[in-house]
């Protein structure tokens, strides 16, 4: 439903930053540009809002914040599309969890709609310049990429390798600005990197899931469950992910009865993994 943008009201300046705020400066900057926050109107709501804006060149970026008692409720805006009601409500209130799950969940589905708008003459060079701003944030912090072409037409990779052992690959096919990601490296590392692209924790502790058969599967089911849904697979790998959100699929061990050591290699294919998401982890994937 399209309507027109509610006024807003005069800006008031508070010495605390509020929760939009502190979102905003969490959200990384794109091209070199950052967040904006406005006081805003949401049509759902009769509580105080705010508008995040990021005007990147060719199209500008809008979230709707509304923070409530024991919610934040988060909607996307584009210039044609104004929301009459929250696209997503998060039960949480901590900036830090607002902002992952707004990268991990809102932003990857306001670019793809972005990027359906767009002018054909930017679709390959939309692709390049992304992975290009990932490979700057993996480069910053001392480590070599490497672009080539993707297995499928119109797909682009950036590979790179860390010191721990792991093994990235990001490919972008066409004008989806979610991603592939490939992971690959020993199974301890791979544990410690997958959960910033999952949902975060539900609080359940880490159990053995017995009925999944081979040491490498049920370690890492073991693990994994306590982020999102697992199921095994015919074969031995393993679903991972939920309706929303990244979603992928780890491959069966090469020798399923061989003692699993935290040195075991193990291989993970995840996708709809946003830019934001990407860039705000360059700490963590270069390890």
């Amino acid at each position: 439903m399209n309507l027109s943008a509610p006024a807003a009201p005069a800006p008031v300046r508070s010495a605390v930053p509020t929760l939009p705020e502190r979102v905003a400066a969490l959200l990384p900057a794109r091209n070199g540009v950052p967040w904006t926050v406005e006081p805003y109107r949401a049509w759902w709501s009769t509580r105080p809002a705010a508008r995040l804006s990021q005007a990147l060149p060719g199209a500008e970026r809008g979230l709707i914040v509304v923070p409530r008692t024991w919610r934040t409720d988060v909607a996307w805006q584009l210039p044609d599309r104004e929301p009459d009601e929250p696209d997503v409500r998060l039960d949480q209130l901590t900036p830090e969890r607002v902002a992952r799950e707004i990268m991990r969940l809102v932003l990857p589905v306001l670019d793809d709609e972005a990027a359906s708008r767009a002018r054909p003459g930017r679709q390959v060079g939309g692709r390049l310049e992304a992975l290009h701003e990932i490979g700057w944030a993996i480069r910053e912090r001392g480590l070599a990429t490497r672009n080539y072409v993707g297995p499928h037409a119109n797909s682009s990779v950036l590979a790179w390798g860390t010191p721990t052992g792991l093994r990235y690959a990001v490919t972008l096919h066409g004008t989806n600005p979610a991603g592939d990601v490939s992971v690959t490296g020993p199974v301890r590392a791979v544990e410690e990197v997958l959960p910033g692209f999952l949902a975060l924790p539900s609080g359940a502790p880490r159990r053995k899931l017995r009925h999944i058969p081979g040491g490498l599967s049920r370690r890492l089911a073991s693990h994994l469950v306590q982020f999102t849904a697992v199921d095994l697979l015919d074969g031995g790998g393993l679903a991972i992910g939920c309706v929303t959100g990244a979603y992928g699929f780890v491959a069966p061990a090469a020798d399923p009865v061989a003692r699993v050591r935290d040195t075991s290699p193990v291989s993970v294919e995840l996708h709809g993994v946003g830019i934001d998401l990407l860039l705000s982890l360059a700490d963590e994937l270069t390890r």
